[in-house]
């Protein structure tokens, strides 16, 4: 603004300003509540399945293959950007970029669901499988999140 104040949006007057300490636990409560979330509907697809074993040893070797090749780099990222940005809106601690990517991945499963898959189908105990090994991926990957935190400087 032309009369030397800060330009604040609207989202800038209703979301409280927040250290980085409190943006890297929000990003890793996130993370772990949108692994057991999935963990926990993973689990509900494939427990009453004669092949379940199967599904759920799938679910996990693809869940850390994914952890170690993608998502440990994406919170490595993400911690990243917390730090450097310091003190900011609190929903600022995922890029705009990274809350598009989480609304159409939360979508695709949700359309999955309701469309594609129906509690008795194969295609449930597949998605099972799916749950699981990206629940798995989030959960192991959060690690990342919490060691910032504890690495993080408590404000005095």
């Amino acid at each position: 603004m032309g009369n030397g104040t800060p330009s604040t949006t609207l989202l800038d007057r209703l979301l409280p300003p927040a250290g980085v300490r409190v943006q890297l636990v929000s990003a890793a409560l996130m993370w772990l509540i949108g692994a057991s979330i999935l963990l926990v509907r993973g689990v509900g697809y494939v427990h009453d399945r004669n092949w379940h074993a199967w599904a759920l040893g799938a679910g996990l070797a693809l869940g850390v293959f994914k952890s170690r090749v993608l998502l440990d780099r994406v919170a490595r990222k993400a911690v990243a950007r917390i730090q450097s940005r310091g003190r900011g809106q609190i929903l600022g601690f995922f890029s705009l970029q990274s809350w598009l990517l989480i609304a159409l991945m939360m979508g695709s499963g949700i359309t999955l669901r309701r469309i594609f898959v129906h509690p008795g189908a194969i295609g449930a105990g597949i998605l099972g499988a799916i749950y699981i090994g990206v629940g798995t991926a989030l959960l192991l990957a959060d690690r990342v999140f919490w060691r910032a935190v504890a690495d993080a400087k408590p404000v005095a």
